[in-house]
Order: structure tokens, then sequence, then C-alpha cells
């Protein structure tokens, strides 16, 4: 019953901390942002938080898109919407087969990602709280690590990304671990362990399973040379070894995921991208302030960084006093040290430029954001605070009460004298900004202050601890002491994370001229003029964001695009396509050719801006001008030259009529007195495969960046549809995995039965 009880209370935080948002809205998201700009703007409406458009312009799309497909019974995998069609599970950033996503499936589409990010709060509070309980944690210390690390800074400002929900099985993951060094259940250890390994992958994010898989080396490196220095090194051969299985087992269970998803990956923009820069080590001071340089919401207007998700690192004053004295109290425990170590570790990479340059220099981590380290070290102080508590609440010790105000003592005074460094040179708006800031760190070493003094004059009236009444009155003040720490932090946590999350009372609300756009274009490809802006929010719908309004543009926001998307447009058109750094695929188009060329049989132009010339104009929609362009098809025929060679790639060609039963699916018929090449629009990934009157059909790249078949003479039936060979190879692997893991568990429960019948 009391671990009921602090469960509940772990969940009833998580929840706690989106309420504030819902009262304004029922579905969580920017959706403030996409009134801006392009189709969808709506005057007056005045963005809540600046820095989360991702959400609302990449994964929410994503996520709806994938919905949609299996509530029409179709497997997520292609999203013909964006560009010339990009992977869609198997982007990494959709997830669409991660626990968040599999619940959202059981919900309406515009619940989905709501339930998703309440869905990840959970899963990483009561793994937080499972791993406390390995720990030998009391009720009270795991719901303080549980809190700590679910409502913490790092892990709130990447909530509604894939990033928090592949970090949300951190405690599930050390836990597995650690019950595999310990060497009890060993069987069940390795599968749960797998499973778990299996779960953060299939969360997305490979970036951030990196991240993690590093800070639990870390973690598992600190136990084994404890137990190499206890028992001998032979003894770290045993759960060195059953790491290893189950890292493979879980990685062959996210098979089905990560072959494709590695495949996409090696050819995107992604794999080339370096890895983040090191923060300055003065943002060390976010770890216990919320706010200290501003928010980037409205009402703080002193926000000047590269991105928020990558700054804040806050788990509060009492965190931080609470775990120096777990380091202090209970430093002979293996784990404390472990946990220790990632949390320098871990800090180290974020704030030590020669640390980090190292870890950009590692193969297969070059394009790792090495200041993601934020979460992992949140995550150690958050169970370090745990064991501090527990330290306070379950000792029944007067040092451990005095090592207690000493430290919120000495946070008190290192307050005083930054806010006397800091803030009275400040503008008033700065000033005012940063003195907030203030408020809940003062408010913890108050509390703190009160709590532990208090604590001690109790202990010491008491008596002796050694008499049976004054050490049960000892422990009794010391769960209200512990529970007063708790419930402080838990109150700034929340208070600090609730003005992060935006909402709106709709879903990807539709204006009159997304309408327009729709009924006019059809299942037709858009582009755009040359002057589309930034990200190509300018003109049109934001990109990926028209999948949800099931309109397709060439333009796209992806870190999977490929690269030779943009060589292949530079060579057309002897001009960027965008900003590869920005993952911002942005083709303008000037002349007709090279719309047909891609298939584009619409242009969107700045009003009163004429579209190239050949096109037609269509008419208006919002505020933006619709041009047709003859001659524009998503598949055509050309005939082939008397030599074999294929044509130009700008040569004409006549149209197809293409089906579709599904997005990964296309059939054609095609017909022809001559051989000719069909010519497709549709993205050359791996994973593509044709037939012609059901043989095998082989594809050519064309134009470096889309598909083409040569076909004979005659009328001929052509399909293709999109499964990559991996993926299938992905499956045979985790069929395997979850029989050999099967086997396994099966087995050791028949021993385990025979041992327990012989005694």
């Amino acid at each position: 019953m009391p671990d009921v009880v602090g469960l509940v209370y772990v969940v009833v935080a998580g929840v706690v901390l989106v309420v504030p948002a819902l009262v304004h809205g029922t579905h969580l998201g920017p959706f403030d942002l996409l009134a801006q700009d392009g189709l969808l703007q709506q005057p007056g409406v005045v963005p809540h938080n600046t820095w989360t458009g991702d959400q609302v312009a990449s994964m929410m799309p994503w996520t709806t898109l994938a919905w949609t497909q299996v509530h029409h019974g179709q497997l997520p995998l292609w999203n013909s919407y964006s560009g010339l069609g990009m992977p869609l599970a198997f982007n990494w950033q959709t997830a669409p087969f991660g626990l968040p996503a599999l619940v959202g499936y059981l919900v309406p589409v515009q619940y989905a990602p709501t339930v998703g990010i309440v869905v990840t709060v959970i899963v990483a509070g009561t793994g937080a709280y499972f791993f406390g309980r390995l720990l030998h944690l009391g009720v009270v210390g795991c719901a303080m690590a549980a809190t700590g690390f679910e409502l913490s800074g790092p892990f709130v400002g990447w909530l509604g990304w894939p990033h928090a929900s592949v970090f949300s099985w951190a405690g599930w993951m050390f836990a597995a671990a650690l019950l595999i060094v310990r060497g009890q259940t060993r069987v069940r250890a390795v599968a749960f362990f797998a499973l778990v390994v299996a779960l953060a992958l299939y969360a997305g994010q490979p970036e951030v399973f990196s991240v993690l898989a590093f800070a639990l080396v870390v973690f598992v490196a600190a136990l084994l040379v404890h137990t190499a220095v206890r028992s001998g090194a032979g003894a770290m051969l045993r759960p060195a070894g059953d790491l290893v299985v189950g890292a493979i087992a879980g990685g062959a269970l996210a098979a089905p995921l990560a072959l494709p998803g590695l495949q996409v990956f090696s050819g995107s923009l992604h794999s080339k991208t370096a890895g983040v820069v090191a923060l300055p080590v003065e943002n060390l001071l976010h770890v216990v302030f919320q706010g200290y340089d501003g928010l980037p919401i409205v009402g703080s207007a002193r926000f000047d960084a590269d991105g928020y998700f990558y700054l804040p690192a806050y788990v509060g004053v009492i965190a931080v006093v609470v775990a120096v004295v777990a380091v202090v109290m209970r430093r002979r425990r293996p784990e404390v040290v472990a946990l220790t170590a990632v949390a320098l570790v871990t800090g180290g990479v974020v704030f030590i430029p020669f640390l980090i340059s190292i870890m950009d220099a590692l193969p297969f981590f070059g394009s790792v954001g090495w200041t993601r380290s934020l979460l992992p070290m949140a995550f150690a102080l958050a169970m370090l605070a745990g064991v501090g508590v527990d330290a306070l609440v379950r000792s029944g010790r007067t040092r451990v009460w005095q090592w207690t105000g000493a430290g919120f003592a000495a946070a008190g005074v290192g307050l005083v004298v930054l806010y006397l460094a800091t803030v009275p040179g400040l503008s008033a708006v700065d000033r005012r900004i940063r003195s907030h800031s203030f408020v809940w760190p003062a408010i913890e070493v108050g509390v703190g202050l009160v709590v532990a003094f208090g604590s001690v004059l109790a202990y010491r009236r008491a008596g002796r601890p050694d008499d049976g009444t004054a050490r049960r009155f000892r422990l009794r003040a010391g769960m209200v002491a512990g529970l007063a720490l708790l419930l402080c932090q838990t109150a700034f946590l929340v208070v600090a994370g609730a003005p992060l999350f935006s909402s709106s009372a709709t879903f990807f609300a539709t204006t009159p001229p997304v309408s327009e756009l729709q009924q006019e274009v059809g299942s037709s490809l858009v582009g755009w003029g040359p002057n589309p802006g930034y990200f190509c929010v300018g003109l049109g719908i934001h990109p990926d964001v028209n999948s949800v309004f099931s309109v397709h543009q060439l333009a796209l926001y992806d870190p999977m695009v490929p690269r030779s998307y943009f060589s292949a447009f530079e060579s057309l058109a002897h001009r960027p396509a965008g900003d590869p750094a920005a993952n911002d695929y942005c083709p303008a188009l000037t002349t007709v050719s090279q719309a047909r060329q891609y298939g584009v049989a619409y242009i969107l132009e700045s009003a009163g801006v004429a579209g190239p010339a050949g096109t037609t104009l269509v008419g208006r929609v919002g505020n933006e001008d619709l041009y047709h362009v003859p001659g524009a098809y998503p598949a055509t025929l050309t005939p082939l030259p008397a030599d074999g060679s294929l044509p130009a790639d700008g040569a004409d060609g006549t149209p197809v009529a293409v089906t579709h039963h599904d997005p990964a699916n296309w059939k054609l018929v095609t017909r022809s007195a001559t051989p000719q090449v069909l010519r497709l629009r549709l993205t050359d990934f791996p994973g593509w495969h044709a037939s012609i009157d059901g043989k095998p059909l082989t594809l050519e790249s064309y134009a470096g960046v889309m598909l083409q078949a040569r076909i004979p003479a005659g009328r001929h039936l052509v399909e293709l549809h999109y499964w990559p060979t991996t993926f299938s190879v992905g499956i045979i692997l985790c069929v395997l995995a979850v029989a050999g893991l099967a086997t396994a568990l099966v087995l050791d429960g028949v021993r385990r039965q025979r041992r327990a019948a012989q005694r």
C-alpha cells in the first residue's frame, strides 16, 4: 500500500504538470505558431512559446499521419505528402511503434499527441521509482527520485519530442542493468534488459539513445570496477557478458525499426551533422534556476539563446543539496558512486569543450548533440536526491540533518552573493525577469533550513537514538521532514515546467485558404516560387503540416531528408534548394521545365508576383497566387532513343495515371508502341520494389533523386510497393529474439521449480 501511494503521487505530479496548459485548451501543442505564416495565418494570434515549433511542425503531423494510416488498416511506412515522398516509420522521429504512439492509437487522433506526452511522463516517473526500490529506498526517497526526474528541466524541455520518449526509459534500463550486475534472477534480468532496450529504440531518436547508452555504460563500468575490487576481475565477466547478450537481444527485438532506420539515416543530412558545441560553464546555474536568463514564453522578454531545449537543467536547490548529502552519507554504496560518476561525466560532456570534442571524434557518434547529456545528468542528480532523502528519513541520525542544514545554509549564502553580483546592474526588464527566477530557489532554501534545523532540535529533544521510543519519534520526524522537502521540490518543478506548454481548443484548425487550396489542387504536387521565406513558411502550408490537410508539397522539413535532394536541385537550377544545416528543403521553382521534372503541377507565389513563363494563373488563395503548370504529372512515359540509352532528364513525356490503395503502393498501366522509360516522381529510397505483369522490374535512379524503369512496348501493368528488405530481415530477427528469450524464460522457470521441489 505505501508503494501504491508513492506511485499515485508520482503519476499525479506528472499529470498536474500539464493541467495548467489544458485549462486553456484540450490539445497540448504550440498550434498558435502555425497562425503566423502562409495559408494558416490568423491575425491577432500571439505565440505562447516560440521555441517549440518542431512539435507542431513535424512531430505532431507525423503522429497524426501514422494514426490515420493505422486506423485505415495500413502500416505507417510511407509519407507521400512531404517532398517526393519520405519514409514515415523509419525516419526515427515518428516512432509509430513506440509505447506513446501505441497508446495514442486507442484515442481519437486529436488527443493522441497529448496522451503520448502523458504516457511519456508516467513511464519516466514509474521507471525512476522502480529503480529507487532496487536501490532499497523507501517510498519518500523513491517519490523524490521519480518526481525529480520526470519533472526536471532537461526532461520537461524535451516533452513533445521523441527525445523525452527515449529517455523516459532511463529508470527501467538502469534498473535492469543493476539486476544483471547483482546476478540475481539472471535470465529474467537479461530478458527484462532486452525488452527495455527495444522499447527505448522504438521510441525514436537514435541520438538520445546514444546518450542514454553512454550514461548506462558509465554506470555499469563503475559497478563492475567495484565488483572487481571486491571479488576479483573474474567476477566482472558474467555480468558484462549478460549485459552484452541483453543489448544484442534488445537490438534484435527493435530490428524492424533499427535496420531500415539506419539505412535511411546513412544517406540523410543528419548523418553528417556536427555535434552541438559545449555549453558555457555559467549555464551550470540553470541546475537550480528556471528562467535565470529568461524564458521563451509570453511575458519573458530576455531570451537570446540558441534553443531553450538545450539549456534547461533545473532540478532545484533541494535536489542538489540532498544529492550532496547522499554522496557524503552513502558514499560506500557502489550504486551511489556509480550515479555520482554518471552525473560528473555527463555534466562534463555538456560543459567542457575538450570532452565534447573527444566524443564528437568517436566513430558513429560525430552527429550526436552531446549537450543532450543534460538528460542523464538530471536523472543521476534526481536518483541521488532520492538516496539523500532516504538517508534523512530513515537514518534517525542527527549528523545527517546537520549536513543538510549546512548545505542549505551554503546555498542561501550563494544565492545572496549571486543576486548582489548579477541583478542590480541590469535594465528594468531584465532585472524583473532575473529577480523572479530567484523566488523559488529562495523558497527552497527557506524550507530546507526550517526542516533541517527543526529536525535537529526534535532529534535532540527525543533523547538517545538507541532508545526505542526515541528512535520511533526520530523516524516519524524524519518522515515529516522528508515529505516537506518532497512537496516543496514537487511544487517548484511543477511551477517551473507548466508555463512551457502551449495548448489550443482546436487541433490543426483549417482556414478558408487551406480549404480553397485543397479543392483546387486535389492530389497534385504543389511547389513554391522564388520567395518562399525561411523554412518555407512564407507560402502555402508549413512543411510537413501539409500532411494533416492531405496536400502534397515539394518542400519538407526533416532531418532524414537525403543529401541527394539538395545536390540534384543545385545541379538542375544552379542555386541552393534551402538550408541543409537546418534540414530545410525548399526549392524555388522559376521555370516550367524545373516544375515538370519534379512533377509539380501547381506553384504558389506571393500576391501580385507573376508565375514562371508558361504557367497559368488559377486564382488567388488567401494572400497568395496559385499558378498551374501544364504537362507536370507524377508519372510519365518518355520514348527510349534508338541506341537504348536513357533520354535527358528534362525530356518531355506523356502522362500515366497512377492509382494508390495505400501510400506505400503505386499501380500504373502503360501503353506504348515503342520501348519507353517510365519516370516516377518518387524519392529513390532503398525499399521500393517494382514488378511488370507480375515479374520483377529493375528500378533506376532518375535525376539523382527519383525513380525510373525501362518499359517494353505494349500494354503492361506496373506495380510498386515500399517494403525495405531490411524491414523483413528485422522482423525475422525480432521473431527469433522473442522465441529465444521465451525459451530461455521457460527453461529458467522449469529449473526454478525443480530447485524449489528439491529444497
